[in-house]
């Protein structure tokens, strides 16, 4: 306690105004009186505070920046660096916000969610426009992690402050955040237990007919991939890097931007249909009955990532052998040199030869 009070009197002090001191007293006495933490505490809390307190946009910001900086100086997160506060606080923002929920709403339903590759690119950048008309900016959605998403009934909930309502894009079925975001997560989830993009394909196939396959809860996404980007670069065949590479702040722009001018990148389907006359009937089988055990996704990922160890150096192998090429390359252009000069020597030594004959033979001729 002697510590907290020794943090929080330093963070006033140097904020160098008794203005201060009454902001933090004024905080401290309405999280007591709504039974909520002021040290630390939450986004939500102080999104609270702002509202029970209006005031002009300056005095908010000062508010803001002494309960930021008490924060700051014990070490703790501060609660006015989060997406909740900075709309409170950006009138602008939130105009920007409303302008892009409503054209997201006029153009969410053309957003394809299936076919191969068309519904991979769809669902993410369904998901990047959902993020951006709830308010979140390029740069906040491209450094989310898939562990920052969770769900609560039919709310969106990023990074545990910022809440997306159900809502958000109109009642039409199928467009609410929950479900775009389920249907993104579903494809995350079976590049997580095979890795192969035949199986995504066959999950986006609108003919194939199978077995509804439920995404696992967004709030139990296994430990060693919520550490992983939300949103990934996916290469036009509908691959996703080995090592998942987050998307750019200026491709989510680009993506978003393409969409809500409803001129959308396009992405033609693969899954073509069989063609007359083509014998579509499958093939047999070389083992009716193939016995796999339960880790054969796992046994297939390791074989993968073993061999893409063993493969990380090629690169530098390359640049090796390029070395050496450029080296033998520069030793046969001087051995060339020398042949060059050495058949310039015997031409001119030939060259005087002939002249010294010539001149001895015309000398030889001549009458005494």
């Amino acid at each position: 306690m002697n510590t907290e009070r020794r943090w929080v009197g330093s963070a006033l002090e140097g904020a160098g105004s008794d203005r201060s001191g009454s902001t933090w007293s004024l905080f401290c006495d309405w999280c007591i009186a709504a039974d909520r933490s002021a040290l630390p505490a939450t986004a939500s809390t102080l999104a609270r505070f702002l509202d029970a307190h209006p005031a002009a946009k300056s005095t908010q910001r000062r508010r803001v920046a002494v309960i930021d900086r008490v924060h700051r100086r014990g070490g703790l997160a501060e609660p006015g660096h989060t997406v909740t506060v900075r709309l409170a606080l950006n009138d602008r923002r939130r105009k920007k916000a409303a302008s892009v929920r409503a054209a997201a709403a006029a153009i969410i339903d053309q957003v394809p969610v299936d076919g191969w590759p068309s519904g991979l690119f769809g669902r993410r950048d369904a998901m990047i426009l959902t993020l951006l008309a709830s308010g979140m900016t390029p740069t906040e959605i491209t450094v989310l992690r898939r562990g920052d998403i969770a769900v609560d009934s039919d709310d969106l909930v990023i990074s545990g402050d910022h809440r997306i309502p159900g809502n958000l894009l109109g009642d039409r079925p199928g467009h609410r955040p929950v479900e775009i975001y389920r249907r993104w997560a579903q494809i995350q989830s079976i590049l997580d237990r095979s890795g192969s993009t035949r199986m995504v394909a066959d999950t986006l196939d609108p003919s194939r007919v199978h077995a509804a396959q439920p995404c696992p809860p967004p709030n139990v996404v296994p430990a060693a991939h919520a550490s992983e980007p939300l949103l990934v670069r996916i290469d036009r065949w509908g691959h996703t890097p080995w090592g998942p590479d987050p998307l750019t702040r200026t491709s989510a722009t680009m993506l978003a931007r393409a969409h809500l001018t409803r001129q959308p990148p396009i992405h033609r389907d693969r899954t073509a249909p069989p063609r007359a006359g083509r014998d579509t009937a499958a093939a047999p089988a070389l083992h009716e009955n193939p016995m796999l055990d339960n880790n054969y996704y796992a046994h297939g990922i390791t074989a993968r990532r073993r061999a893409h160890e063993r493969l990380s150096d090629t690169t530098s192998r390359l640049d090796e052998i390029d070395e050496r090429i450029e080296s033998l390359l520069h030793r046969l252009a001087g051995i060339e040199h020398a042949l060059d000069t050495e058949r310039a020597g015997h031409g001119a030594q030939e060259a005087h030869r002939k002249h010294a004959t010539r001149q001895s033979q015309e000398g030889g001729s001549d009458p005494r």
